[in-house]
């Protein structure tokens, strides 16, 4: 069996896109491949080491954040350690010390592989557009030196700042995706709140993620707004974090929030169950994000048979094109995505007639032996 090592700068429980694809990796159960995993410990209350399904979890303390990365020394010196007792290294990116760890895998003659979950986006500003540099500059170099590369999509790989470069090397693999079906519990806070607008035949739209620039919920604001003047049915939920450490975003648009609010529900964070209860009970998923690798939230919701509408960009907007299973909107044009709301709600029935497209494309289990193939093949 082939022992590979993931090494990842964040890791459950921390619940981003880029930590909850690796837990369902990691999650299924391969012939043929075993993976562990290095990550930087974000909460101290965490173990430093434990098991989970078959693969052991290794956790490193930081010594300081910046932006939304945290550093730490001694992963480097675990990674050194441990790395003679594995095949190959994948690394989960963006990963704060990719160029490092790819130098590293190589000098031990190990099989570099990369996973690229999206180019750095950061907000404006001289000291961002900095680290953007940086990021792009080890990204290519240790791309430069990956046996083989990955990303979720042929289409966000032809026009990621990184992907682009080494095509040849590069296969589209769709992770398995384990959203478990909760029975929906009647005493849940997050059930009584969705309930009381579906009595009123209210339409629930749900967003979720970090309230980030890059995930565009500013201009969602604008189309909340918009959709709201001529609608009256309609009301809007938000699940995840508005409180972002690195990034108030969501300050910077309280004067919109302001004008929308009775129209718009803050959840906050949820947990697994909560979040099935969210999928469950809202009628669309609406991903309006700038930029996006993947839109885990939106294959999630999907996999619950919610519709979504997105934002034409590439990666974000694969699903919907390839399944018709929602609707497409002009990047960043609030009155376009209020008028996709509106031909949503028309066109529901219609739009879960392909429902079945997605569970072809989201099948686990052919999309775990495509990525045992990958692992299995040569350069």
């Amino acid at each position: 069996m082939k022992k590979i090592l993931i090494v990842t700068d964040y890791f459950y429980p921390h619940w981003t896109g880029i930590s909850k694809s690796i837990y369902y990796l990691i999650k299924t159960k391969f012939k043929s491949i075993k993976f562990d995993i290095l990550t930087v410990n974000h909460n101290n209350k965490l173990k430093n080491e434990e098991k989970m399904f078959s693969s052991s979890i290794y956790r490193q303390p930081y010594i300081f954040s910046i932006s939304r990365a945290k550093y730490s020394i001694s992963i480097i010196f675990k990674f050194i350690n441990i790395i003679k007792n594995y095949d190959e290294v994948l690394i989960n990116s963006p990963f704060a010390n990719i160029l490092f760890f790819s130098f590293i895998t190589k000098i031990f003659k190990k099989k570099l592989i990369i996973f690229h979950q999206g180019d750095l986006i950061l907000p404006n500003g001289v000291f961002n557009k900095i680290i953007e540099k940086i990021f792009d500059i080890s990204s290519l170099i240790s791309f430069y030196l990956a046996d083989k590369i990955s990303t979720y999509t042929n289409e966000y790989a032809t026009h990621s700042r990184i992907i682009k470069f080494f095509l040849k090397k590069f296969t589209a693999l769709i992770l398995p995706i384990y959203i478990k079906k909760e029975k929906l519990n009647k005493n849940s806070q997050i059930y009584k709140k969705l309930t009381q607008f579906k009595k009123n035949k209210t339409i629930l739209f749900g967003f979720a993620g970090r309230f980030v620039e890059e995930k565009g919920f500013d201009f969602l604001f604008d189309a909340i707004a918009e959709v709201s003047k001529t609608k009256k049915n309609l009301h809007f939920v938000f699940a995840g974090e508005t409180n972002i450490g690195y990034e108030k975003f969501f300050y910077k648009n309280l004067e919109k929030y302001e004008k929308i609010k009775k129209h718009l529900t803050l959840l906050g964070l949820l947990n697994e169950k909560e979040l099935s209860y969210f999928y469950q009970l809202i009628d669309f998923i609406i991903i309006p994000s700038r930029s996006d690798c993947f839109a885990l939230v939106q294959a999630e919701a999907m996999l619950f048979k919610t519709p979504s509408i997105v934002s034409n960009i590439p990666g974000a907007s694969y699903l919907v094109k390839q399944t018709g299973f929602g609707l497409i909107f002009e990047k960043e044009n609030y009155k376009d995505l209020a008028k996709k709301i509106i031909i949503a709600i028309k066109t529901k029935n219609k739009i879960l007639k392909n429902f079945n497209k997605v569970l072809k494309i989201l099948d686990n289990k052919e999309n775990a032996k495509k990525i045992e193939r990958f692992f299995e093949s040569g350069n």
